[in-house]
């Protein structure tokens, strides 16, 4: 049964028109207050185009106005005025003037004009008429900018710009700039506007200096009073006048923030209220066309909505029978989403199945993910705690075999040379691995800097094999080298490291008795190194890792697991700082492998005899500086042992004192002392007449570049790290002895 309704129902025609009507009743009376304030807005609009004009007529004046005070300024340090050659002052200065409307003038102290571009070089100059003037810009020592004036010479309206000149001590000269009012109505012309727009500049006094229209007329005469008592009561406005011509404008002015004047725009009231009402004349004529626009669209859409209506309402009633109604695509969105919500409604429960369905998948990847990550913490936890484990094996060894050494030669007994060697080479080994920790935190942070030469690889390669084969890890093993004369730009001793870090790499994964081949050539522009074993090889997954740090294959038969996986990381590092490529290959395990870099060739330089070392001079006195008694000790007797009178100091306040008594042939110092730096300590030494002259070497566990540029500034003469070679010691000291 259907709803009684008290009111007659109406048909969805008639409904429309009726919101049609409630609906543009509104509009037209909305758009009527619209078209008022379009009409305002266009007005607002076209003035505030007057005062963006007259700000940018304004920017366009002090521009030129700050060119020329940058033209001045320059005359005004010109070496000629220095020198008094007033002539190619003139050349000088007539080569930036803008003739016939711009020149130069030159005047002294008192006024009097030394050069006036506008007439030639040595003709009679026009008498002083700005002493004042003059006398000014010397006291203030600034720019001056004059009103408009009849120039002297030319009986033109000019206006003049005065710079004090810096040359000859800053007070013998004044160079100014005259501009011809010509050059102002030229500018405010140039300026693309509408014909009926006047355009002025202004001097501080009220006077035209260039106007757009008229320019004969007006130029030099007083501007309206209206607008010259609102220039004067504010930087910037608009008001309605009555322009010179009579017409009513409206008209916006600003001022030059370099020179004081004002700049007007003025425009035709008539012109500015047209450009409003041609636009509510627009609006009404767009407004008329959408209202009879908007009742055809609402007649054809509501044949539309109609025929959608009765399409949906055949659809329900096959739903209800339990057919599948055939849908058609209607204009009416909301008429297509009701027949879509009955097509829908019978794809909702496998939709829902479909979704639960992907939600599992989507859990099922999220737990995945977390497993892999957790895998991947797990496993770079272990690959620090193995790390570490080797680091701490990596330390002990040397310390416990140098501990032994010690106990034995404090005991008496056992060989006391072979006690020593134990604790030479430990403690090499020590410093080595120290060394490859720092150069990889340094080469990592992009520190190391190398210090290059012309060197011959295959020399590099025969005497890094020929110390090797004297070591205990080569002890067993047949080094075969093949080398080709081919020099390279590097640094001899990061070479040596990747030689080292190479070659020893292979005896530890190389059988007892077996071959190491090292090979040198040249090929394609590029010195090759090779160096090629027959050990345990490296399988495919760690090929792609072995050059990462931390990363290390599986120790061979028979023998424990060393080293602490950076020797390659630091020769893929270094390779690269070099400007080359490095590269491992293997055919898996059991198979050996080849490691090869290559770095860019260099032509053979020309060779020069070595100087030999420096003997040691008997008697030479050093002042010896550290604060670590141990370490005061021991270097304190192997420099006695070499020869020296030795003076330790053990602090840096004492250091002054210890030089000036002992007068010392050099100054051995550690940087890190407790109560002051070394560098502080240098610098207090240079500073004294009686050290000054001492040569100073620094002697630190600082090695990286800045550190050297730091001993250098502070007046070191040279620059060891700790741990240092004796002879290379001995040689440094000998060197800046004998260059003081």
């Amino acid at each position: 049964m259907r709803p009684s309704c008290k009111n007659p129902p109406m048909r969805i025609r008639n409904q429309l028109v009726l919101l049609a009507a409630a609906v543009l009743v509104p509009i037209v009376l909305a758009a009527a207050l619209a078209i008022d304030k379009i009409r305002e807005g266009e007005r607002d609009a076209a003035l505030r185009g007057l005062r963006e004009t007259a700000r940018a007529t304004a920017l366009i004046v002090d521009r030129d106005v700050q060119g020329a005070l940058s033209a001045m300024k320059a005359l005004g340090n010109s070496r000629n005025l220095d020198l008094g050659d007033f002539q190619a002052f003139q050349a000088e200065a007539s080569a930036i003037d803008m003739k016939p409307d711009v020149w130069t003038v030159l005047l002294d102290a008192q006024g009097a004009q030394k050069v006036n571009t506008r007439i030639p070089f040595g003709a009679p100059l026009p008498a002083p008429i700005s002493q004042e003037r003059v006398k000014k810009v010397l006291t203030l020592r600034e720019p001056f900018v004059t009103d408009l004036f009849t120039g002297p010479l030319t009986d033109r309206l000019l206006t003049t710009i005065y710079v004090p000149a810096d040359a000859a001590g800053g007070n013998a000269f004044v160079v100014a700039q005259a501009f011809s009012a010509e050059f102002w109505t030229r500018k405010v012309k140039d300026q693309d506007l509408p014909p009926d727009w006047i355009v002025g500049i202004l001097d501080r006094k009220g006077r035209v200096m260039a106007r757009s229209h008229r320019t004969d007329e007006f130029v030099g005469k007083p501007a309206r009073p209206e607008i010259v008592g609102a220039a004067s009561a504010s930087n910037d406005g608009l008001i309605q006048i009555a322009t010179l011509e009579g017409i009513n404008s409206y008209a916006a002015f600003t001022h030059s923030s370099l020179t004081g004047w004002t700049v007007v725009v003025a425009a035709p009231a008539s012109s500015v209220e047209a450009s409003a009402q041609q636009a509510v004349r627009l609006a009404m004529t767009g407004m008329l066309l959408a209202v009879a626009a908007a009742v055809i669209v609402a007649v054809a859409f509501g044949r539309n909505f109609i025929r959608a209506i009765e399409g949906a309402g055949i659809a329900a009633v096959a739903l209800g029978r339990g057919e599948t109604p055939v849908i058609e695509r209607t204009g009416v969105e909301e008429v297509n989403q009701l027949n879509g919500a009955l097509l829908d409604a019978g794809r909702l429960l496998e939709l829902e199945r479909q979704s639960r369905r992907q939600a599992e998948a989507g859990r099922e990847e999220l737990l995945a993910r977390e497993t892999r990550a957790r895998e991947t913490a797990q496993a770079q936890n272990e690959a620090k705690d193995q790390f570490l484990a080797m680091l701490g094996h990596e330390l002990r060894n040397p310390l416990a075999a140098i501990g032994g050494a010690i106990t034995l030669m404090e005991r008496g007994d056992g060989d006391h040379d072979r006690n020593l060697d134990i604790i030479r080479r430990q403690s090499g080994h020590l410093g080595h691995i120290v060394n490859d920790l720092l150069d990889v935190s340094r080469l990592m942070a992009g520190k190391i800097m190398l210090e290059r030469q012309p060197l011959d690889l295959a020399k590099c390669v025969s005497a890094c094999v020929d110390a090797l084969r004297n070591t205990e890890r080569a002890t067993g093993y047949t080094i075969t080298v093949q080398v080709a004369p081919v020099w390279v730009d590097g640094d001899v001793v990061r070479i040596d490291q990747i030689l080292n870090n190479l070659v020893t790499n292979a005896l530890k994964f190389s059988p007892e008795g077996s071959e190491i081949r090292i090979a040198v050539r040249e090929a394609g522009g590029n010195a090759v190194v090779t160096v090629s074993d027959v050990g345990t090889g490296i399988e495919a997954e760690l090929l792609a890792h072995v050059f990462e740090p931390f990363v290390q294959g599986p120790p061979p038969a028979n023998r424990m697991q060393s080293g602490m996986g950076i020797g390659l990381a630091l020769v893929r590092q270094l390779v690269e700082l070099h400007g080359g490529q490095v590269q491992a290959r293997s055919d898996g395990a059991g198979h050996g492998s080849t490691f090869e870099f290559t770095l860019p060739a260099v032509a053979a330089p020309e060779l020069v005899a070595p100087l030999p070392p420096p003997p040691v001079a008997s008697s030479r006195k050093i002042v010896y500086v550290e604060d670590n008694e141990d370490a005061r000790a021991t270097m304190g007797e192997l420099l006695r042992a070499f020869g020296y009178e030795v003076v330790e100091v053990s602090n840096g306040k004492d250091v002054l004192e210890a030089v000036a008594t002992a007068h010392p042939d050099a100054v051995l110092m550690d940087i890190g002392l407790p109560d002051m730096d070394g560098y502080e300590v240098a610098r207090g030494l240079r500073a004294d007449p009686r050290c000054s002259h001492v040569p100073l070497i620094a002697l630190t566990g600082y090695g990286q570049l800045r550190d050297k540029e730091a001993a250098a500034h502070a007046g070191f003469n040279a620059h060891l790290i700790k741990p240092v070679d004796a002879q290379q010691m001995i040689r440094t000291i000998e060197g800046v002895i004998a260059g003081a």
